[in-house]
This record gives C-alpha cells, sequence and structure tokens, in this order.
C-alpha cells in the first residue's frame, strides 16, 4: 500500500509533465507541429508509468520495470520521458523519493532511518547523500529547520509555506493538507 504523500507528489509531478507538454505544445513552429511533442512520452503512458512508481516507491524500481510500465523499450523510453518531464527517469525517481521523505520529516516523528527505508533507498547513508544533493540539507537539518519554521510561523498564525515542497508541486492547489502527518509513527505501508 503507498501513501497518500506519494500518492500527491506523483500526482503533482505528473500534472507538472502534462503542462510541460501542453506548454510545447503551444510553441508550434512554422511547419504546424512540434517534433519534441510527437516524440515525447504520451500522457496515458506517463500516468502508467507514475502511477506505477506511486506503487512502489519503497521497492527498487529499475528503468526496465518504468519502461515496462509504460510498455516501452528501455531506450524509447528514456528518450520519450525525458521529452516529456525534462529529466532523467531516474532523477524523476529519486526526485519523487525525496519529496515524499520532506512530507514525511515535515509531518511525523518517524525516525530518519524508517523514513529513509518507506521511500525506497536501502541505508541512511545513500538516502542521507542525495536528500543533501536534491534539497541542500541533511535530512535532519531540514527536519530542524522546518520544525522552527513551524514554530515561529504557527506563532503568527500563519501557515507553513516556505519550508515544505508543496507549494513547488502544487499540491495545496490539489487539496492536499499534512497528510503525511496522517501516517504510523514508525514506517509506512507500501
Amino acid at each position: 500500500m503507498h501513501s497518500p504523500a506519494a500518492t500527491t507528489t506523483v500526482n503533482g509531478v505528473y500534472f507538472e509533465a502534462t503542462d510541460r507538454l501542453q506548454q510545447e505544445d503551444g510553441q508550434i513552429s512554422g511547419t504546424g507541429r512540434n517534433p519534441r511533442v510527437k516524440s515525447a512520452l504520451p500522457k496515458w503512458r506517463l500516468k502508467r508509468v507514475i502511477e506505477y512508481v506511486n506503487m512502489n516507491i519503497a521497492e527498487r524500481v529499475s528503468l526496465a520495470d518504468m519502461a515496462g510500465a509504460a510498455g516501452l523499450s528501455r531506450m524509447h523510453f528514456a528518450a520519450q520521458f525525458r521529452i516529456a518531464t525534462g529529466q532523467r527517469p531516474h532523477d524523476f525517481l529519486l526526485r519523487c523519493r525525496i519529496e515524499i521523505a520532506q512530507e514525511l520529516l515535515a509531518g511525523t516523528n518517524q525516525r530518519i532511518i524508517d523514513i529513509a527505508m518507506a521511500v525506497g533507498f536501502q541505508t541512511q547513508a545513500h538516502f542521507t547523500t542525495v536528500f543533501k544533493r536534491l534539497a541542500g540539507d541533511t535530512p535532519r537539518q531540514w527536519r530542524l529547520k522546518g520544525t522552527r519554521t513551524a514554530t515561529a510561523l504557527t506563532s503568527r498564525h500563519r501557515p507553513l509555506a516556505d519550508h515544505a515542497p508543496r507549494a513547488s508541486l502544487g499540491l495545496v492547489a490539489l487539496g492536499w493538507e499534512g497528510r503525511a502527518a496522517a501516517q504510523p509513527r514508525h514506517g509506512v505501508t507500501n
């Protein structure tokens, strides 16, 4: 089973990718069509891949797995995915995992190792390395900054906004507010 935070994050990435496709579709060349859009991963295939990632966020997910979910060869899938989303499939997977981890760090008291395992990392060291590369802080530093921010903003009666990734994904607009806090204290079931 997957967490609501996982569902929301991958749905946000799906909406970002479809927005990108629509923007590119609006930039049609003088020939009457945009060759980039034509070779991009179709929305229905992208949705299948995102659903697959969502259902398997805690598991080892390979390029072959994602390509299989899309019904394409690895090479064809990787090229179309990158055109559709602007990122490589592996980078997309890592981004999803880190954004879900950020939600869990901000909304739960789960141990960092438990969060690392819940989002598909085999070791806390690898999780910390990837987290710091993508988020700019270690998970512990990120959690501490988020706690201070939340405390300061709560005392002024403002919502937490500047340290959570929800705004960049449009998750608030999708109706998501703090669902990660409803997760069990020690582990997320997948």
